[in-house]
C-alpha cells in the first residue's frame, strides 16, 4: 500500500479527518507500519500508552473489563494516547493477520504544532466527546442511584 493510499484512508477517520492533507502526509510518513500474526498482542490493559494505531487490514479484538469488541480496518485505536499521558484501558490482540500504522504521540504532537488551526479543531472535538461521555456516565449514575 502506498503512502498516498494510507493518507486517503486516514482522512476518512475521526479525528484524523480534521487534519489537512499535508499534516496527514507527515503523520503517514513518520509512522511505523506493523504486521501482526493472528493471536499476537498489540497492547495490554494497564500499560502506558504512547501511541495510537490505525488499522489498515485485518481485525483486532479489544477486551476491556470482560467486554469484547472487534475493530475493523480504517479504525483508530487508542487515540487518547496521541494527546495525553494515559494507560491502556483495554487489551488488543490480532484476531487475524493485521497491518497497522503506529502513530507515536511525539509525531502527532509535532504535527499539531505545525498546524495550530487543526489542533484547535481536534481539541474541541475531544472536549465535546469527553463532555458527552461524562453526561452519559452521570445519567447511568442517576439511574443506578434512583
Amino acid at each position: 500500500m502506498s503512502l498516498e493510499a494510507d493518507v486517503r484512508r486516514m482522512a476518512r477517520t475521526r479525528p484524523l479527518s480534521l487534519l489537512p492533507r499535508e499534516a496527514l502526509q507527515l503523520i503517514a510518513f513518520s509512522c511505523t507500519r506493523m504486521a501482526l500474526k493472528a493471536g499476537q498482542t498489540l497492547f495490554v490493559d494497564g500499560e502506558p500508552a504512547d501511541a495510537a494505531y490505525f488499522v489498515l487490514s485485518g481485525t483486532i479484538k479489544l477486551v476491556a473489563q470482560g467486554a469484547e469488541r472487534q475493530v475493523e480496518p480504517d479504525a483508530l485505536i487508542g487515540e487518547m494516547a496521541l494527546v495525553a499521558d494515559v494507560v491502556r484501558r483495554a487489551s488488543a490482540r490480532a484476531s487475524e493477520a493485521v497491518v497497522a500504522l503506529r502513530i507515536p504521540r511525539e509525531v502527532f504532537q509535532r504535527v499539531l504544532s505545525e498546524f495550530p488551526d487543526a489542533a484547535a479543531k481536534i481539541r474541541a472535538e475531544m472536549i465535546a466527546r469527553s463532555r458527552k461521555l461524562l453526561g452519559e456516565l452521570d445519567a447511568v449514575a442517576r439511574a443506578f442511584n434512583s
